[in-house]
């Protein structure tokens, strides 16, 4: 996946990159545009001179997208799994299923938001900056172009 965002922090190697909704995002639903947020956050290593302000493309590498949901979706199914197998073998009150479930459930994202820091430094999670679009000094000319033709 590539995109294309303005540059608004440089924290040692890693750029966070502000990225724009687009209009394909609406119907998805699976990545970070939540309802009303026009804006999602990246964080991209960046091996170039990239400053604040550059206009930059990025992009994700597919094993950090299957791993990503490999992990919000796969797993808790694999519990709830797990939940209707204990039940069936040991409790035998369907109550307890969704109990179970949900216990599962909320811990094992108790879990991965504990960890996401940590897999947010992994190279499969981050994005990476493949192009400068528009320096800052380039982007600032463009917006001052479009200001005086207005």
């Amino acid at each position: 996946m590539r995109e294309t965002g303005v540059v608004t922090e440089i924290k040692g190697k890693t750029a966070v990159v502000s990225v724009d909704k687009k209009a394909e995002c609406d119907g998805c639903g699976l990545c970070l545009f939540k309802d009303g947020v026009n804006k999602a956050t990246f964080y991209a290593t960046c091996e170039n001179n990239v400053k604040v302000g550059d206009t930059v493309e990025i992009e994700r590498s597919d094993s950090g997208k299957f791993l990503g949901v490999l992990l919000a979706f796969l797993v808790p199914l694999v519990l709830i799994g797990l939940a209707v197998a204990l039940n069936y073998l040991f409790i035998k009150k369907e109550i307890w299923i969704l109990i179970l479930s949900a216990l599962f459930i909320a811990v094992w994202y108790v879990i991965l938001a504990a960890t996401d820091k940590r897999l947010k430094g992994k190279s499969a999670f981050n994005s990476r900056i493949v192009a400068i679009k528009y320096p800052r000094e380039i982007a600032d000319d463009k917006k001052s172009e479009q200001i005086t033709k207005e």
